[in-house]
């Protein structure tokens, strides 16, 4: 059994995240953290998931852990999702460190304290910050494009085995995030300035995708596994104009797209209706809270 740490701001997102990629459902959750089978190192891969690994133990007893544990070496973190066990969190502490070796130079041990249950596992991957920061430091950028964080993890939510594709590219992060996850990367969009910077973006990390210019919603493309995309919500459409976008695309989407369609939208819309008359079925929405003037929500579309 595997553990997974997940993302205490947005725990039904990051916990989302978790069942499209290991394409199924946790065992068992706890407050903060799932049980799952499968890949132990899916952080890695992740935007929301901040660690995982290999349970050890899982008991509300600590000498049951005592006993999973006692003589190894260890580096021990804690946590404690729940304001509540924070006392109780000590004295596990104290015990399972009382009955291991400690040392930096042995494996890392996540004990999480959550519920009343205590779960000590041995960690196989953390979220690779690193690489979304250095996606964030692309040539172009501008107001309201996507961060690198927020594109993986939609990347992650379309289940996407082989390939992607954005019809409103911009600057090229859902490019970006799924070349960094190993998929075909298809892109394109009606604007020749958001193709050229999101073709510089894409050569400033030696990235090669499909990109070309055409509009959303006529697209020359035929088939795709997963659409995955940002699509335009600002002060430059009126009201009107934004919904007739909208719901050209959808209906566009819906003969290109095999899998899932996974796009973003300012929270203040409500696209569910116009969704179900395109032809989609399922329909998830998720929050993210970005700053006091924007608010996004994600949409994850099933055929």
């Amino acid at each position: 059994m595997n553990y997974a740490y997940l993302n205490l701001d947005n725990i039904f997102l990051s916990l989302d995240e978790l069942r499209s990629i290991i394409h199924g459902s946790e065992k068992e959750y706890y407050y903060g953290v799932a049980l799952y089978e499968g890949d132990e190192r899916v952080a890695y891969k992740s935007g929301a998931i901040k660690k995982t690994g290999k349970a050890l133990a899982i008991s509300t007893d600590v000498k049951d852990v005592v006993e999973a544990l006692r003589g190894r070496c260890y580096s021990v973190d804690i946590d404690v999702p729940m304001r509540e066990y924070k006392n109780y969190a000590k004295t596990v502490y104290g015990e399972v460190v009382s009955s291991i070796k400690t040392s930096k130079k042995c494996e890392k041990l996540d004990l999480i304290v959550t519920e009343g249950v205590i779960i000590a596992g041995e960690r196989k991957a953390e979220k690779h910050t690193e690489s979304i920061l250095s996606h964030s430091k692309r040539p172009y950028s501008q107001s309201g494009t996507l961060n690198p964080e927020i594109g993986r993890i939609m990347v992650n939510l379309s289940e996407s085995l082989r390939e992607v594709y954005d019809p409103f590219v911009g600057t090229g992060t859902i490019l970006i995030e799924s070349r960094w996850l190993g998929l075909r990367c298809i892109g394109s969009d009606i604007d020749p300035v958001m193709i050229a910077k999101s073709l510089a973006n894409l050569r400033h990390f030696n990235y090669e995708c499909e990109v070309f210019q055409a509009d959303a919603r006529n697209s020359p493309v035929r088939k795709v596994e997963a659409i995955v995309t940002d699509p335009p919500y600002g002060r430059s459409f009126s009201p009107k104009g934004l919904k007739e976008l909208y719901r050209e695309f959808f209906y566009q989407a819906s003969e290109l797209v095999d899998g899932k369609l996974v796009f973003t939208t300012d929270f203040k819309f409500d696209w569910r209706d116009d969704l179900k008359s395109a032809g989609f079925k399922g329909v998830k929405i998720h929050t993210i809270y970005e700053h006091k003037s924007l608010s996004r929500a994600i949409y994850v579309v099933t055929k």
